[in-house]
Order: structure tokens, then sequence, then C-alpha cells
């Protein structure tokens, strides 16, 4: 394994619309020569192997999916549903980190065995801010990534001065 291949960790907010968008852009990475650890909740990479078949991803070399839990309690049914949003929210804040630093040095380890390319970067969605702290404590740079349009993140960053200056919430009936 080439130690000057670099090496991207990606990890997407765990629902669907998230979920997406941040695996073009790992294929994107893949594509420009990075060795690829694509971390999602294992509730949703089951969802993901449910819908992409069980073999969809034999053929990624220098692509791994890893898996996290998400800490929360196990749903009733097939698991084909979207989780409870306020739940998962606060069980990110509250657990996530912790298996996230575990798997950052298991991969430490491997890439110490030669298995793969040591971890030059991490590309978090920009919602799970608990990979910063990681970042961090590794000396590791690290990328937040938004999958919103333009228009949503201008909103996004603008809201508390267009809420200052009394333009929102619109007033009257024009």
């Amino acid at each position: 394994m080439s130690d000057k291949k670099p090496h991207a960790v990606l990890i997407p907010y765990p629902v669907q619309g998230h979920i997406n968008p941040l695996l073009k852009l790992a294929k994107l990475l893949h594509l420009r020569g990075f060795h690829i650890t694509y971390v999602n909740t294992e509730y949703n990479h089951k969802r993901l192997l449910k819908s992409r078949g069980p073999n969809a991803f034999d053929d990624f070399i220098d692509f791994s999916f890893e898996t996290i839990p998400d800490g929360l309690p196990p749903t009733d049914g097939d698991g084909d549903v979207s989780q409870d949003i306020h739940a998962l929210c606060k069980s990110i804040r509250k657990n996530f980190l912790q298996p996230f630093r575990e798997h950052l040095a298991r991969l430490r380890d491997r890439a110490a065995s030669g298995l793969v390319p040591p971890v030059t970067c991490i590309v978090s969605d920009i919602s799970m801010s608990f990979t910063i702290q990681a970042a961090e404590e590794l000396s590791l740079p690290v990328v937040l990534f938004s999958p919103s349009n333009a228009c949503t993140f201008l909103t996004f960053i603008h809201v508390n001065t267009l809420l200052d200056k009394g333009l929102i919430p619109l007033k009257g009936n024009s």
C-alpha cells in the first residue's frame, strides 16, 4: 500500500438527503486518486445495501464502507424508514464522537500495518461537528461539507441578520 496516496474519511449526517451527496463527493475524490473510507451508521448502511443489493460495493478498490452505531434503540419493521430526527440529533451530540474516535484509531492501526494509507483528511457533513474535535486530536485537516443548495446555504448564514433587521418574519398581508 502506497503511503503517498491521500486517504479521506467521509462521514455524512445520517439521513438520505445528506448520505447521497457525500457519497457522490466520495466517488469524485476516488476518481482523483484518493483512498476513501465512507463511514455511515449501521442503520443507514443496511438501508444502502438493501436498496443497492448486498454485493453493490464488492468491486470498489481503495474505497471502503465502514459503520458506527447511531446510539438509538432498534426500530420495529424492516428498517426502510427514516429515523426520528429529534432523537437522532440528540444521539449525534451524545453518542457519535467516541465510536468515530475508535474508528479512526482502527484506521491508524491498519495504516501502520500497511493495509491502507494513513488518513490524510476528514470530510464531514456540516451537521456532524463532533468530527472537528476528532480531527484536532489527530492533527488532521477537516473539511465541512454542506449538501444544501446555494440559496439554502446563504439563507442559513444570513438568517440572524434578517431577523435582527426585522425583515423576517414577514408582517402584514402584502
